[in-house]
């Protein structure tokens, strides 16, 4: 599929049908966000794979009941080590870029499963010390993204956006 296609087509996809993702599938997809980007090259990003219905159903009641993260075959938790930031970049490095690093990581994942024909969500609303406490992440581990990942069994709509033309400023605004 052409880049241009993967982007046009992925969607939030919140209902899976129960079928396996194979670990070397899986592998794929991380290998696709182990290649994104990373404030000084400094690498932050950390993946913790989760197949464990226990475990999915306690990470979907720490987002907030969003229960569909349990409903997923496999579900990968984008996090950041923020001392991998923090020695070069301090405060900002912790509180910025460790983010925006894990962000990166994140959206690599979606595309590379709408490239593979797979349906993913990535979900930010959820409690981070719930998230960390069940991981049982080091303080220091921040957790950035959940996303459930699985053959779709549904079809999202395709939502509306905002003409680009109102979305691009000049340097006089």
């Amino acid at each position: 599929m052409e880049f241009i296609q993967v982007v046009a087509r992925r969607r939030m996809v919140r209902e899976f049908a129960d079928e396996p993702i194979p670990n070397d599938v899986v592998m794929k997809i991380l290998e696709v966000a182990h290649r994104s980007p990373s404030a000084g090259h400094l690498q932050p990003q950390e993946f913790i794979i989760v197949r464990s219905a226990e475990q999915k159903r306690k990470l979907a009641r720490a987002a907030l009941n969003q229960m569909f993260i349990a409903q997923a075959p496999v579900v990968v938790v984008v996090c950041s080590d923020t001392r991998r930031n923090v020695w070069r970049y301090g405060k900002r490095g912790r509180d910025f870029y460790s983010i925006i690093d894990g962000a990166f990581a994140s959206m690599l994942i979606l595309l590379a499963c709408t490239n593979l024909g797979l349906g993913a969500c990535f979900v930010g609303a959820f409690d981070d010390e719930e998230v960390s406490r069940v991981l049982n992440l080091p303080r220091e581990v921040r957790p950035i993204g959940i996303i459930p990942i699985g053959k779709p069994a549904e079809k999202p709509e395709k939502l509306g956006r905002r003409p680009l033309k109102e979305i691009i400023h000049y340097e006089q605004w």
